[in-house]
């Protein structure tokens, strides 16, 4: 492939609905997955991390991953050959400024005006989808923006290995105790999918993602019920429990007591 001649720089750009199951893969061109709307799940060669339309990933050729996303989502994919152009040769330096874009894989935060052309180009490409040079000529400018911003030191996301940290789901239920949280909000924390968040989270904890709530729940109430002379109202309200009766139901079906009889053997 070096050794062609080619007359521009080559781009292949589409819009695409990501699937809520994927399989890794690899290929020998670089690629730019821009949200459009929506959320979706990113893993590069093991590490994971979120797109929505404020993100863009950036792939290395040849660099193991996979995209995948919820019901209502749509990227933006942008594919450019591996191969570059010579000193002299036509497109040589925008092709230096877009090589500096695929380093390492990262996503890159998008600032208002970047995320104006990604929506606007998203557009007219539904608009023109028959038309590849309308589509290559705006890959071309949403990649060159982003090599501008990412040399003007644009915010990046670091990808996270794969996996679950437990003490970090235990702070955030923690610091919301109070609050309704969902198995959405503590994948959302993981930067995973809910299928995925779940799947990883039997892995590492043995248990679900309910009963790790129910269960942070009930041992900051115990803790209080122990520790302080709090109404069970109260403590039933600042753990997270729609009533007094809903805890004190929890906790004699989990815990074996009611909130008088835990107090009562202190």
């Amino acid at each position: 492939m070096s050794g062609q001649r080619r007359e521009s720089i080559m781009l292949s750009a589409r819009l695409q609905t990501l699937p809520e199951f994927t399989h890794q893969h690899r290929h020998d061109h670089h690629q730019a997955v821009v949200g459009v709307y929506g959320r979706a799940e990113v893993n590069v060669d093991g590490r994971e991390g979120r797109l929505d339309t404020w993100r863009a990933c950036l792939v290395p050729a040849d660099i193991p991953h996979e995209f995948s996303g919820g019901l209502e989502n749509q990227v933006l994919v942008i594919n450019m050959d591996s191969w570059h152009p010579q000193p002299g040769e036509p497109h040589y330096q925008d092709f230096l400024a877009i090589r500096r874009l695929f380093r390492k894989p990262v996503v890159i935060g998008l600032d208002t005006h970047l995320q104006q052309l990604v929506q606007v180009s998203a557009t007219e490409i539904r608009r023109s989808s028959a038309d590849l040079g309308i589509r290559d000529h705006l890959a071309t400018a949403i990649l060159l923006a982003l090599s501008d911003r990412l040399e003007k030191g644009a915010e990046t996301v670091p990808l996270r290995r794969a996996g679950l940290d437990p003490e970090h789901l235990r702070r955030f239920v923690l610091e919301n105790l109070n609050e309704r949280i969902t198995v959405e909000d503590l994948a959302a924390q993981a930067c995973l999918s809910q299928s995925r968040f779940h799947e990883l989270f039997r892995e590492t904890m043995a248990t679900s993602p309910y009963r790790f709530l129910l269960n942070t729940r009930l041992d900051e109430a115990c803790q209080l019920l122990r520790t302080t002379s709090l109404s069970v109202a109260d403590i039933s309200s600042r753990t997270g429990f729609s009533s007094q009766s809903a805890f004190t139901t929890a906790l004699r079906k989990h815990r074996g007591h009611t909130p008088t009889q835990l107090r009562g053997r202190l």
